[in-house]
């Protein structure tokens, strides 16, 4: 049997799951936002325990691995290198946009596609589109949203999920597409985790980055300090 610890820290809130062949075992996630940093560990802990598991039973650690939130990336990467360096176990990274269409792929015909879409601020988000078998239709990548997104689409049946979802509504009206704000959660990761141990994807724990699409915009002040 193999379990897999799995690390949600895309969004505003993380979340912590073990999956075991593929199946989810247990769940936590936080109950406030930008909390990684302090609860990561904490939900990590609660999970292994509610389990009756160790570390020692773990055969890989999966993390989200991106696009998303900057520094909640940097959190979920740091706290399974750490791991993975402690113990000698696998590193697997998962695309964010993957994990959030993943719960989807059942309630789509076979000719369906679904849009998962992260909020990028604005009217800008990140997106790839999948069919049924989870199969990605173009390198993930970034969007401003306007009428005309999707047009290649409209022909079938498409649900838009995600945290970007709600606000590309009334951007993208389209009868043939149904709407579904959603959160990238741990728990949605085992099988996508456990097939991607099956097939040896693992990630070099030395050099992993997360994949960021974007680096964060950052200002300098503009206040004097003395």
């Amino acid at each position: 049997m193999i379990t897999i610890l799995n690390l949600e820290t895309s969004a505003l809130a993380c979340s912590v799951s073990i999956g075991q062949d593929g199946q989810t075992l247990i769940s936590k996630a936080s109950d406030g936002e930008w909390k990684h940093s302090r609860e990561i560990t904490l939900l990590i802990r609660e999970c292994l325990s509610k389990s009756g598991l160790s570390f020692d039973d773990i055969h890989a650690i999966a993390i989200s691995g991106g696009p998303g939130s900057y520094t909640g990336l940097r959190v979920g990467a740091s706290a399974a290198k750490g791991i993975c360096y402690a113990k000698n176990i696998k590193l697997i990274a998962v695309n964010t946009l993957e994990i959030i269409a993943f719960p989807f792929s059942d309630q789509i015909t076979e000719n369906g596609f679904i849009i998962p879409l992260i909020d990028a601020r604005r009217d800008e988000v990140y997106y790839n589109i999948y069919n049924k078998q989870m199969q990605s239709q173009l390198e993930t990548t970034n969007l401003i949203l306007d009428a005309s997104s999707f047009e290649e689409y409209t022909s079938e049946a498409v649900i838009v999920c995600g945290d970007g979802a709600q606000k590309s509504i009334p951007l993208i009206q389209k009868p043939q597409f149904e709407y579904f704000p959603s959160k990238s959660l741990a728990k949605n990761m085992s099988m996508l985790s456990f097939k991607k141990y099956g097939a040896g994807e693992f990630e070099d724990i030395a050099y992993y980055s997360p994949f960021y699409l974007k680096l964060p915009n950052i200002t300098k002040s503009k206040k004097q300090l003395f």
